[in-house]
This record gives C-alpha cells, structure tokens and sequence, in this order.
C-alpha cells in the first residue's frame, strides 16, 4: 500500500526476502495522497486526505468533485513510489477493489502498462464459501465488464478467485474448503494474514482475525492437502510460467 503508514517497513522487509512477490495495493480511500494536493485537489483534501470511505469516494465522484485527471495522478503516484523504492511489482490490485471501477479500471491498466505490471487482480468469486453476497454480485458484475479490457490489454488475471466471501475471518476449515473448489489453470487466493502489534497489544477492527489467517495458511494439514491435490504454489511473477 503505497501511502500505507508501514510503507517504509514493508519496503524494508520486501528488500531482505527478494524471492518475495509484492505487488502495489493502490489505495483511493482512507489514507493520504501520494500526489502532490494541488494535483489531487477534489479527490484529497487541503490536508492530503483521501475520501474516508467507499461510500464518500463514489459519492465525491458522482458529484464530481474530482475526475479522470486526478485519479491518474494518484494512481500514477503510487505507484511510481513503489518503483522509487527499488520494487518491481509482479500485480496490481486495490484497497476495496476500487480499480474496478468504470473509468478507474482504464487508467489503472495504462499504468501498469507503463510500470511493466504483468498482472490485475479481478476478484469474481464464483463459489459460495462464507458471506457478503450482495458484494459478491456486485463485483462480478464489474469483473465481466472488466475481463475484455485486461484481455485486449494483454494483462493477466485468475481463472479462479477465492476469499473476497471470507476476507478476515479465514481459518484452516475454510481454506480446506477453498482447496476443494480450485478450478483448472491460476487460481488466486485473498487473505490477509498478520499479527497484532507486539508493543501495545492492539488487536484488529471490524472482528478480523488475520492471526488467524496466518495460522491457516502455515498448517501442517493445510501443506498436506496441497500435496494431496497437486496445487503448485506460485507467487503472481511465477503463475503464468510453465509448469518445471
């Protein structure tokens, strides 16, 4: 996340493991512009920041607070701090699948593009596991409008998507269960795992249990199943490439 508060840690430890593939998480909403204000002004704020919510970013949008101009500076803004950091990003995706977005989707296939970023996230989850129904339709309805322009752009996306049903809260039975659903060809896996911070205890919003998901997807039986059903595993900058 280019204008993430651990931007710095993250780069540091992306430096220290160079068979890590990192990709850029563009972020429109809840954080601060990359860009400088006066190129942003209407999408940031006179302080740098950005719309607090989705809600408020297509809100903003649709009153026409900010338009094509502003985004492509933000967009290409953070991603071009990737780069400044020494990073060559195997994918692309966003925070709260923003990039889908009509208009917003043309822009972030042309910088990644220009970046030499090989891979868009499209994030049309198929099979039923966990909730958020409503979310699902309404991203697989952005993802068939958006699945010709990745083509015709030359950009990769998954045959198969999983986790948007049970982002925070994956554990091991979950994921045994997304094992069973993968379909021929790439399939990609959402989650977040992570820890709580070690110095003042602080734990995660919204019920997240991303501990939890670390701890899933280290399982032994986890490893185990993979090895039963013959997944390779493959970072983004590896799964397109013939299989050794």
């Amino acid at each position: 996340m280019p204008n993430g508060r651990a931007f710095e840690d993250a780069v540091r430890i992306a430096s220290s493991a160079p068979g890590l593939g990192v990709g850029v998480h563009l972020s429109l909403v809840g954080s601060r512009s990359v860009a400088p204000i006066p190129e942003v002004a209407g999408l940031a704020a006179r302080d740098g920041s950005l719309p607090p919510s989705y809600g408020a970013f297509l809100r903003d949008c649709a009153l026409r607070r900010f338009g094509v101009r502003e985004l492509r500076a933000e967009i290409e803004a953070q991603i071009a701090r990737v780069l400044a950091a020494g990073i060559r990003p195997t994918h692309l995706d966003s925070h709260q699948h923003l990039h889908l977005l009509p208009g917003i989707l043309d822009i972030a296939i042309d910088a990644a593009k220009s970046a030499g970023i090989p891979v868009i996230r499209l994030p049309c989850e198929r099979a039923a596991i966990g909730g958020r129904r409503l979310g699902r339709s309404a991203l697989s309805i952005l993802c068939r409008q958006a699945a010709p322009k990745l083509r015709k752009a030359g950009i990769h996306f998954a045959d198969h998507f999983f986790g948007f049903g049970v982002s925070g809260r994956l554990d091991d039975g979950k994921l045994a269960q997304i094992l069973g659903c993968l379909g021929p060809g790439v399939n990609e896996l959402m989650c977040h795992p992570g820890f709580g911070d070690p110095e003042t205890g602080e734990r995660y919003p919204w019920g997240y249990q991303w501990d939890k998901e670390a701890a899933a997807l280290c399982s032994a039986h986890i490893s185990r199943r993979v090895e039963e059903l013959g997944v390779r595993l493959a970072a983004f900058g590896q799964a397109w490439s013939p299989v050794p």
